[in-house]
C-alpha cells in the first residue's frame, strides 16, 4: 500500500480524487441521459395517446350527442306510452264495471228462473192431481153408464110401470156420457198443458244452466281483467319509473356531453403541452451532449494514463486479449449480468489472477459465490481462502449471509460498509482489486442510501494504484441506478444469455461502450472453470 503520508502520495490522492470527480460526473451524465431518453419515450407515448384520445374523445363526443338525441327520443315516447297505458287502465276499469253488473244481472235472472221452474213444478204437481181426479170421474161415468144400462133393463122388465124408471135411466146415461166426454177433453187439455209444461221446465233447467255457465265465464273475464288491469297498472307504473330515469339520463347525458368537451379541450391543451416540452427536451439534449463532450475531454488525460497504465488479468487469456491485456490499474470497471451463475467464475477468476499478482482483495461475492467455489478456483494457483484471509491478502464483505463468521470475513448485516473499508484499509499492505455488488449494497442499505453513496463508501481508501470492478445484476438493479455506474466505469463487461448460450461484450477499445465484440463462454462445473471462443 502506497505511503500516503508523503508529498507524492498527496499528489496522487489530489488527482484520484479529481478523477472520482469527474468519473461521477460521467456517471451522473449517464444516468441524466438515460432519464432523457426514458422522458423522450414517454413524451412520444404520451403524445400518442393524446392523439387516440383526442380522436377517441371526438367519437365519444358524436355518440354522446347521438345518445342525447336517442335518449330525448325515448323519453317522449315513454311519455305517450304512459298516456296510453293510463286510458287503458280507464278501459279496463270500466269492463271490470260492466262485467260485475252482467255478473249481478244474470244473478237475478238465475233466481228469477229457479223460482219459475219451482211454480212450473208446483203445476206439474197439480195437473197430476187433475189426472188423478179425471180417472176417478172416468171411473164414475163408467159406472153410472153400468147403472144406467141396469136401469134400463129393469124398466123394461116392469113394463108400463116403470117407464118412469126408464126415463130417468136415460137421463142418467146422458149425463153419464155428457160427464165422460167432458172429462176426455179436460184430459186432452191436462196433456198439453204437461206437455208444455214439460218442455218449459226444460227449457228453464237448459236456461239455468246456460245462466250458471255464463255467469262463470263473467267471473273468469273478471279474473282476467283483474289480471290485465293490474298488468297494466304495473306497466304503467314502470313507464313512469322509465319515464323520470330517462328524463335523469337526459340530464346525465347532457352533462356528459359538457364534461366530454371539456375533456377534449384538455386533450388538446395537453398536445400543446406535450410539444412545449419536445421543444425544451430537444434543447436539453443539445446541451447534455455539449456537458459530455467536455467530461469526455476532461477525461482524455485519465483515459491517456489508463492507456498506458498496468493491467490486472481477469484469469482468461482470451479475455485479457479483447480487454488490451487486462483490467487497467487505478481502472473503474463494470461486470454486468442477467444471472448470478454466469457472474461467479468470472469474480472466482477474477480474485485469483489478482492474488496472483500479488494484490489484495476486497470482495463483496455475488449470490452463488460461496467459501468452497473460491476455494476450488484459488486451488488452481496453489492457495486457498482460509491463507489468503489470514495473510491480510483477502477481505469479505458478506452481504447475503453465504460466508461463516472467521477472520476478515465482515458480515454487512452487523458492520456498517464504512468499518468494513476502514479495517480492509488498516490491513491491507499492498494496492486492492475492490470487487463490489451493488445487488448486495442496495440488499444492505436500500437503494435510496445506495444511490446517496455510490463510490462515496471507498472515500479515503482508495489510492490510484486501487482498482474498483463492480458487478451489477440487471435483474435486480434498476436501469437508472446501473447507468450510473456503466456510465462511471473505464471497462464494462457484459455477460448475458441469449438463445441458451452465454454470451459476453467488451469494448473494441478502452472508454468506448458503443464499440463492442462479442465472445462466447463456456463454463465448466462450479469450479470457476471458463473458457472463452
Amino acid at each position: 500500500m502506497a505511503d500516503v503520508s508523503s508529498p507524492e502520495a498527496g499528489s496522487r490522492r489530489e488527482l484520484s480524487v479529481d478523477d472520482q470527480m469527474i468519473a461521477n460526473a460521467r456517471g451522473a451524465l449517464d444516468v441524466v441521459q438515460s432519464t432523457s431518453r426514458t422522458v423522450d419515450e414517454q413524451l412520444d407515448d404520451i403524445a400518442d395517446r393524446t392523439d387516440a384520445q383526442d380522436s377517441d374523445t371526438s367519437s365519444v363526443a358524436a355518440d354522446v350527442s347521438a345518445l342525447s338525441a336517442t335518449v330525448e327520443e325515448i323519453a317522449a315516447t315513454t311519455d305517450e306510452v304512459s298516456e296510453r297505458s293510463e286510458t287503458a287502465v280507464r278501459a279496463a276499469t270500466s269492463g271490470q264495471e260492466a262485467a260485475r253488473e252482467a255478473r249481478d244481472v244474470m244473478t237475478d235472472v238465475r233466481a228469477v228462473g229457479t223460482e219459475v221452474l219451482a211454480d212450473i213444478e208446483r203445476l206439474q204437481s197439480q195437473v197430476d192431481r187433475i189426472a188423478t181426479a179425471l180417472a176417478g170421474i172416468d171411473d164414475i161415468a163408467d159406472q153410472t153408464n153400468m147403472l144406467a144400462l141396469n136401469a134400463s133393463i129393469e124398466a123394461a122388465r116392469a113394463g108400463d110401470g116403470g117407464d118412469g124408471f126408464a126415463v130417468v135411466a136415460d137421463e142418467v146415461k146422458s149425463l153419464a156420457e155428457a160427464a165422460q166426454e167432458q172429462a176426455d177433453e179436460i184430459d186432452s187439455v191436462i196433456t198439453d198443458v204437461r206437455e208444455a209444461t214439460d218442455e218449459t221446465a226444460t227449457s228453464l233447467e237448459r236456461a239455468v244452466t246456460e245462466i250458471d255457465r255464463g255467469a262463470e265465464a263473467v267471473e273468469a273475464a273478471m279474473e282476467d281483467l283483474d289480471a290485465v288491469t293490474e298488468a297494466i297498472e304495473d306497466a304503467a307504473s314502470g313507464i313512469e319509473s322509465v319515464s323520470a330515469a330517462t328524463d335523469e339520463q337526459a340530464e346525465t347525458t347532457e352533462a356528459l356531453a359538457g364534461q366530454v368537451e371539456q375533456v377534449a379541450g384538455r386533450s388538446a391543451a395537453i398536445s400543446g403541452d406535450v410539444e412545449t416540452i419536445r421543444a425544451a427536451r430537444s434543447e436539453q439534449t443539445s446541451m447534455l451532449a455539449e456537458i459530455d463532450g467536455a467530461l469526455e475531454t476532461a477525461a482524455q488525460a485519465r483515459s491517456a494514463r489508463l492507456a498506458d497504465s498496468e493491467t490486472i488479468s481477469t484469469g482468461l487469456d482470451a479475455l485479457d486479449e479483447r480487454c488490451g491485456g487486462g483490467i487497467p490499474v487505478g481502472s473503474r470497471a463494470v461486470l454486468e449480468h442477467d444471472r448470478s451463475d454466469d457472474a461467479v467464475g468470472l469474480v472466482a477468476r477474477l480474485c485469483g489472477a489478482a492474488l496472483e499478482s500479488g494484490r489484495a482483495v476486497s470482495l463483496t461475492p455475488p449470490p452463488g459465490l460461496d467459501r468452497e467455489t473460491l476455494d476450488a478456483t484459488l486451488g488452481a494457483h496453489g492457495r486457498s481462502v482460509e491463507a489468503v484471509l489470514r495473510a491480510d491478502r483477502l477481505f469479505v464483505l458478506d452481504a447475503f449471509g453465504e460466508w461463516d463468521d472467521a477472520y476478515n470475513v465482515f458480515s454487512l448485516e452487523s458492520t456498517s460498509l464504512d468499518r468494513a473499508n476502514a479495517r480492509t484499509d488498516a490491513r491491507r499492505g499492498r494496492p486492492l482489486l475492490v470487487i463490489g455488488n451493488i445487488a448486495g449494497e442496495i440488499e444492505v442499505v436500500g437503494e435510496t442510501a445506495a444511490r446517496e453513496a455510490r463510490y462515496q463508501n471507498d472515500d479515503g481508501v482508495l489510492t490510484d494504484d486501487d482498482t474498483v470492478c463492480n458487478v451489477v445484476d440487471t435483474r435486480t438493479v434498476s436501469d437508472h441506478f446501473g447507468a450510473f455506474y456503466t456510465g462511471a466505469a473505464d471497462l464494462v463487461i457484459r455477460t448475458y444469455q441469449e438463445d441458451g448460450d452465454q454470451l459476453l461484450t467488451v469494448p473494441t477499445a478502452p472508454g468506448d461502450h458503443d464499440a463492442e465484440s462479442v465472445c462466447r463462454v463456456r463454463q465448466h462445473g462450479n469450479s470457476g472453470g471458463l473458457t472463452i471462443e
